[in-house]
């Protein structure tokens, strides 16, 4: 049964993963659905064969991170300990959940699935080696999502701090990227100097979240190189002359009114809707703050 249990727990995990993949729909959506599917599996577990029953114990000891098993060649733990969480504690699998959703999708249009997809597998990385460092030869498990969660804020952080986004800090409203990274990050230390200089008890592995947080930070300037900045496009570049038919009077309103970002935006997407590609006629949409062709992209790319 533990087999069963097992092979269904890697369906979850990368079912929603791959099919997002194969739509190009959002792969951070994806995740959080991976997550959430997981975790379902794993209360699967515990009701099917019993918490801490030698069965369930088995099936933990093969995806959680223990340092001692690491250093021993259990190499894939590093990975796969991100993909499972205490059972007992739905509240850490929905706060991660939470991060990767209000912060990583933004955090994907900046990046693009596939860069996304590396800087979050980076902080999941660099969470789970920086407990194996700290804690070589022990064989307290570490397992979750947050080392991932907190290299989804230290990425952001780096690339676009002044972006805005939705988020539950005190008011659902949008706040600053920066604000929240840096938020997380000064409690993360706050609680770390209680555990470590006052000796508390915590079960929360607080270097885990430090060495995703920096490591996706350190990283991030490697994985946008390339990447076309949204605030690269300024009124000026755009001239009155454009590739496309009947929207010479929104380009117009577009130069007259787009001083700001948010409104530049609005009327770029207006013209996309409006107009269509002079090269296959198909449909448009704007990307990177760029009107594309939906069909191929290299038919077009205005401004």
């Amino acid at each position: 049964m533990e087999e069963v249990l097992f092979g269904l727990w890697i369906v979850a995990i990368i079912g929603p993963l791959a099919w997002s993949w194969y739509h190009k729909a959002s792969i951070a959506m994806a995740m959080t659905l991976s997550l959430l599917f997981g975790y379902i599996v794993q209360l699967m577990w515990g009701f099917i064969l019993g918490k801490y029953t030698s069965d369930w114990w088995e099936l933990y000891i093969r995806v959680f991170m223990v340092p001692a098993l690491v250093e021993n060649g259990h190499f894939h733990t590093l990975i796969t300990s991100g993909f499972v969480h205490s059972w007992n504690d739905p509240l850490h699998v929905l706060g991660n959940i939470i991060i990767i959703a209000l912060v990583g999708i933004p955090l994907e249009e900046r990046l693009g699935r596939g860069r996304w997809l590396i800087s979050y597998m980076i902080g999941l990385f660099g969470g789970s080696l920086a407990w194996t460092l700290a804690n070589g030869g022990s064989f307290t498990p570490a397992l979750g999502a947050s080392g991932a969660a907190f290299g989804i804020l230290g990425a952001y952080l780096c690339g676009w701090p002044e972006d805005e986004v939705y988020f539950p800090l005190i008011l659902i409203r949008k706040w600053p990227v920066q604000l929240i990274a840096l938020f997380y990050f000064g409690f993360e230390i706050f609680k770390a100097w209680q555990v470590y200089g006052l000796s508390e008890v915590s079960h929360v592995a607080h270097i885990a979240h430090f060495g995703g947080f920096i490591l996706a930070y350190a990283t991030l300037p490697l994985l946008k190189k390339g990447i076309e900045w949204e605030g690269e496009v300024e009124i000026t570049e755009i001239t009155q002359e454009n590739p496309f038919e009947g929207v010479d009077d929104l380009v117009k309103r577009l130069h007259e009114e787009g001083d700001q970002k948010e409104t530049r935006q609005a009327w770029l997407e207006e013209i996309a809707d409006r107009a269509s590609c002079p090269i296959c006629d198909g449909s448009l949409h704007l990307k990177k703050m760029r009107i594309r062709c939906v069909a191929d992209s290299s038919h077009v790319s205005w401004p």
